[in-house]
């Protein structure tokens, strides 16, 4: 378990150079929409947020954004190479963005700094212990301040990765009681060959809901994604997710 670290990061180096979709730089045209790319539910409290940590995401993304609407920023990864491209956006449209590379499960060197808002996209799956995470999550935000999470859906992580479709249905192969990291090798298009090896986990609701409640949370609100289509692919992700919603969002507030 303790490997995920190193296996992830060089995972993402990989990723980073060749270009895939979080790594893709945000500029002019997604900063002139910031609050609609962040916050398409709308349901961030946009005056009550001037300090925000962009948790787990580095890429030159959500970072920039909440710099160009005039928020304190801090991202934090565990990928130096997705840090820096965090960088050279900021330099390149001058923002003041910190940027630190730290591992999700342990955020001790930001504790006390009183975040208004930690925002994090999809990547619990890339540790063991989503409960540990929302504790630090929770020293490092203020009282009554906000956690704005996306999660993958877990059932996705239960199905096997090739051939989910069987002709007739998604067939779920893996137990509820996985703990063992799952190997995922990403296709690299650019390259026409599969890509580096990174580590999920298998996080239950129990985990992934009741542990934030657990952890000193109120969740304020929840919501699946809605991209799903039957006409899609068979096997395809689109097509999967008009079963299976592929991520679920949740906004929580830290109790005092």
């Amino acid at each position: 378990m303790t490997n995920y670290r190193e296996i992830n990061r060089k995972a993402w180096a990989y990723l980073a150079q060749s270009g895939c979709d979080s790594s893709h730089p945000y500029g002019t045209n997604e900063f002139a929409a910031a609050r609609q790319w962040l916050d398409p539910r709308r349901w961030i409290p946009w005056n009550n947020v001037s300090s925000v940590l962009c948790l787990a995401c580095g890429g030159g993304q959500q970072a920039p954004l909440f710099a160009s609407l005039g928020c304190r920023v801090t991202v934090a990864d565990v990928s130096p190479d997705q840090l820096n491209i965090d960088r050279e956006v900021a330099a390149r449209y001058g923002f003041e963005i910190e940027v630190v590379e730290a591992d999700m499960l342990d955020l001790s060197f930001l504790y006390g700094r009183g975040f208004d808002l930690v925002y994090q996209a999809i990547s619990a799956c890339y540790v063991p212990d989503v409960r540990r995470l929302y504790r630090e999550v929770f020293h490092v935000l203020k009282c009554s301040g906000y956690y704005r999470v996306e999660h993958w859906n877990p059932t996705h992580l239960q199905l096997p990765e090739r051939r989910r479709w069987d002709g007739s249905a998604y067939r779920i192969t893996r137990t509820h009681a996985l703990r063992e990291p799952i190997p995922y090798t990403p296709w690299d298009k650019n390259a026409d060959r599969p890509g580096a090896t990174c580590w999920h986990f298998f996080h239950p609701l129990d985990a992934l809901i009741g542990g934030l409640c657990d952890a000193g949370f109120v969740i304020v609100r929840f919501g699946e994604s809605t991209n799903g289509k039957l006409s899609g692919e068979p096997g395809s992700h689109t097509h999967l997710a008009a079963y299976l919603p592929s991520f679920f969002s949740l906004l929580a507030r830290r109790r005092g």
